[in-house]
């Protein structure tokens, strides 16, 4: 028996020497960029003030995980957590949710903020939904009393030029500036962290300068509204609030610019649940690259497997994958298509890959496996990624303050989706099996969508393509 235990042993090793270096990348992801972060273990706090300084020491230690931090930011996040300390017992609950976000923003990366789903359900929002076109910022949605505001161009907050305000705001939401600009105005529609931030008098309203249509300029105030607390509000992107019966969680029924959307929505903001792709004029192939982890009832992976099996190889003169609406996911559940897609264009063909702010994440790693693999035939257009070539991401168990609640994204692989990353010591595992060097990802052709277009129903990027062919 001692015997047959022995050759059980010397083959068990054998065998974990053979098969080491095939576990050992996946071994490394776990161990290196996954980290199991301990819960917090604080004695029940006696005051809010109590309370408050138990957040702020688990927050203290947030660098010890994020590796987005270099040693200017890991010294300036120290520097704003030692203020939070000494201000603690006089910051409204407002103030101290922008604290932590300003904090966790210095990090200057995408992935690395605090959750904004407390700027719409915690606190109060007025009766509009925002949103930019071309830079520009105009009311989608709006509640029923300030539905003559719909359609109107924001120029104005408290006085405070929007541009200036939206430049001002990126302070509390790490990443590009495209992406800072694109949360930003989650925090314009509300009264209360305006007021915390120190640009608005009053937590409980906020005045809008507005241009209409017609030229007219009017000075509109909006009134905070508190979110029922029986709401069932699910997360909200900001691309919701171009769709009638989206932008608004926790408000429904809200008038919207389109009205019901009927004949005028983009044709890429419809059915967004679902898969969505069809024949363009000579011969071409529309795509709405899928976002998330499933598209529908069926996995990604067999979903794109699905739309590229009625096409053969050099089937198409040309392709067009729209990650207008792509805000991340899993990358891995997009790189055979990345791969596959090409072949089905001919060799003198041209594939489009639209972007714009909402492009993040996996999408900007599919963007770049699909350029990549596509080679000169790849054209991207259409506008700014919310997101930079280089960034971190990933993450092991979460990280959340004890009493608050605020839950804090942090980052632990690095991406250089330009160059890669191969080789350098945080360099993502699957990154350094996968990864391509894609180059540049900004638009080649800039297509902003305006505010008219939009409104028309016209699609300034598919349009534009269409001239092409």
């Amino acid at each position: 028996m001692l015997k047959v235990l022995k050759y059980i042993v010397i083959a068990w090793a054998l065998l974990s020497i053979v098969t080491f270096p095939f576990y050992w990348p996946w071994l490394r992801m776990v161990w290196v960029f996954n980290p199991s972060i301990p819960k917090p273990k604080y004695e029940t706090p006696i005051n809010p003030t109590e309370a408050r300084l138990q957040d702020i020491d688990y927050l203290s230690t947030l660098t010890k995980y994020d590796r987005a931090f270099n040693e200017e930011a890991t010294a300036a996040f120290a520097e704003k957590v030692e203020e939070m300390r000494e201000a603690a017992a006089d910051m409204s609950e407002a103030e101290f949710y922008l604290a932590v976000a300003e904090a966790v923003a210095l990090a200057d990366n995408g992935h690395s903020n605090v959750s904004y789903r407390p700027q719409y359900t915690q606190f109060n929002t007025i009766g509009a939904r925002l949103y930019a076109f071309d830079n520009e910022v105009y009311i989608v949605s709006a509640a029923p009393d300030k539905a003559d505001a719909l359609g109107a161009r924001v120029l104005a907050v408290n006085g405070l030029p929007i541009k200036t305000l939206r430049t001002e705001l990126g302070q509390f939401k790490g990443g590009n500036q495209t992406w800072r600009e694109l949360y930003g105005l989650f925090l314009i529609e509300s009264p209360e962290l305006l007021e915390a931030a120190g640009y608005s008098s009053s937590f409980e309203r906020i005045e809008l300068t507005l241009e209409a249509a017609t030229g007219d300029i009017r000075q509109v105030p909006f009134e905070g509204l508190d979110l029922d607390e029986d709401a069932d509000v699910a997360s909200r992107s900001a691309w919701q609030s171009l769709v009638p019966n989206e932008g608004s969680p926790g408000f429904a029924d809200w008038p919207h610019v389109l009205g019901d959307g009927e004949g005028r929505l983009l044709d890429y903001l419809t059915d967004t649940s679902e898969p969505k792709t069809y024949s363009l004029t000579n011969n071409g192939l529309y795509i709405r690259a899928l976002p998330g982890f499933r598209a529908g009832d069926q996995s990604i992976k067999n979903a794109y497997k699905s739309i590229l099996s009625e096409h053969p190889d050099g089937s198409l003169d040309y392709m067009v994958v729209d990650f207008r609406l792509h805000d991340g996911g899993d990358y891995t559940k997009s790189m055979s298509f990345a791969k596959a897609a090409p072949r089905a264009v001919k060799d003198d063909g041209k594939i489009y890959i639209i972007t714009g702010p909402n492009t993040f994440s996996a999408a900007i790693v599919t963007v770049a496996m699909l350029k990549y693999y596509s080679g000169d035939r790849a054209m991207i257009v259409g506008e700014q990624m919310g997101d930079r070539e280089q960034f971190w991401a990933e993450r092991g168990t979460s990280f959340r303050l004890p009493n608050s609640g605020y839950y804090i994204n942090y980052a632990t692989g690095y991406h250089d989706w330009e160059n890669g990353c191969k080789g350098e010591e945080y360099c993502y595992t699957m990154n350094e099996m996968y990864e391509v060097p894609a180059g540049s990802l900004k638009p080649e052709i800039s297509l902003p969508q305006d505010f008219s277009s939009y409104l028309a129903g016209e699609d300034v990027v598919l349009n534009w393509i269409s001239d092409q062919h």
